[in-house]
């Protein structure tokens, strides 16, 4: 595109935050051209659990973390791996990460946290019905395990700070979990059942139906990688890889975990990192069909139901967007869950993994640059960009 197709907004990344962004400028009146590589395979937001959660307020950071750390270092707790060729890259974010990890930065972040995931739920109701989607959406909450009753009394400060925050959720004791979820075949002591939280049937197919609504409503579309952006005037300039640009009058940077690179050729040094999830489609071979998304803390795993299957979701990966996959966590977490729920084959040939957009505190980076008046950043969501999207 040339200065003669100068666009009011340009966004910058076609997953959840990117084509809620452009749905919302539309509805505001304005032009929007979208900018993306192509392909909802490879956003964060095609393969997380597809929870639309009210209780997301608690970064990784947590009070209780750091005397985890050696057995994380280790690779000996499937709920976090590191990949040691990626340790250079990642420095600079653990170090961060490390210090945030104390009861005061938790209860700061879930207090920042709150009016986003507050809001979540109902936004995303409101724009799905709007462009008819809201079949891939239901709210029959979702549930936290915990294998014994250590565990659960462990948990005490969140369920303290989820209370503050007016969260609402029930205690379920274990003996009554059965009646509640028949689809466990695993005894647990208890579980805390999170019920204002949504979940969405196809995650993909949702980000899919916010772009195709942009498309019908007069989105343009650019299908290429964003090199750089640059002040121009009243306006800045996406200049493309490969040649060419955009010219808008403001940009959004909604590039999820790829706007560490791109912030970086406009001078910032932002310390995001790329953590990596993984997750595999089953068969639901019980008699009872899994109901909501289920976390099992003891395990290191999620299980979600999807339309393509029972969704299993392995835990976090510390290694470079470009880093080889490595299977060792969902393998893990594969056994594990066969003892919770009745998983028949698999669904497809290999696993998925992808790169989530991490801070060190949790918050995702929002507003606008400080260097650049022109430019919008809406990145760093972390495990809540299909959740929050639309309010962001």
């Amino acid at each position: 595109m040339s200065a003669s197709s100068r666009t009011d907004v340009a966004v910058v990344g076609g997953g959840m935050v990117g084509a809620a962004t452009a749905l919302a400028c539309l509805a505001r009146g304005l032009t929007v051209t979208l900018v993306d590589p192509g392909g909802i395979r490879d956003a964060a937001s095609y393969g997380n659990a597809g929870v639309i959660s009210r209780g997301s307020l608690f970064p990784m950071a947590s009070p209780g973390l750091l005397r985890k750390l050696p057995r994380y270092a280790l690779n000996r707790d499937v709920a976090v791996r590191v990949d040691y060729g990626s340790l250079l890259a990642v420095a600079p974010w653990l170090a961060a990460f490390v210090r945030r990890c104390d009861e005061a930065s938790w209860r700061e972040a879930a207090a920042a946290l709150d009016p986003l995931c507050a809001a979540a739920y109902d936004e995303h109701w409101r724009v799905a019905g709007a462009i008819g989607a809201q079949g891939l959406i239901e709210r029959r909450g979702w549930m936290k395990l915990y294998r014994s009753e250590e565990a659960f009394l462990g948990s005490a400060l969140e369920r303290e700070i989820l209370a503050h925050h007016k969260v609402g959720f029930e205690v379920i004791d274990g003996a009554e979990l059965p009646q509640f979820e028949p689809a466990l075949t695993r005894r647990y002591a208890r579980a805390v059942w999170h019920t204002e939280t949504g979940s969405v049937r196809d995650p993909g197919a949702l980000v899919e139906a916010y772009a195709r609504a942009a498309r019908a409503k007069g989105a343009a579309f650019v299908t290429a990688k964003a090199r750089t952006v640059v002040e121009e005037g009243a306006g800045a300039r996406v200049l493309l890889e490969g040649g060419g640009e955009v010219v808008a009058g403001t940009v959004v940077v909604a590039a999820g975990v790829a706007a560490h690179d791109l912030t970086r050729t406009m001078g910032y040094r932002l310390p995001l990192a790329a953590e990596r999830g993984y997750h595999r489609h089953f068969a639901d071979a019980g008699d009872h069909p899994l109901s909501r998304p289920i976390h099992d803390t003891g395990g290191g795993y999620v299980v979600a139901p999807m339309n393509a299957g029972l969704r299993q979701l392995s835990g976090v990966e510390l290694a470079r967007r470009d880093a080889p996959a490595n299977l060792s966590q969902i393998t893990a977490v594969e056994a594990d869950a066969r003892g919770t729920l009745a998983m028949g084959e698999a669904v497809e040939p290999a696993p998925w993994h992808g790169s989530r957009p991490s801070t060190p505190d949790g918050l995702p980076v929002i507003g606008r640059a400080p260097r650049h008046p022109h430019v919008v950043f809406a990145f760093g969501h972390g495990h809540i960009g299909l959740s929050t999207g639309p309010v962001t």
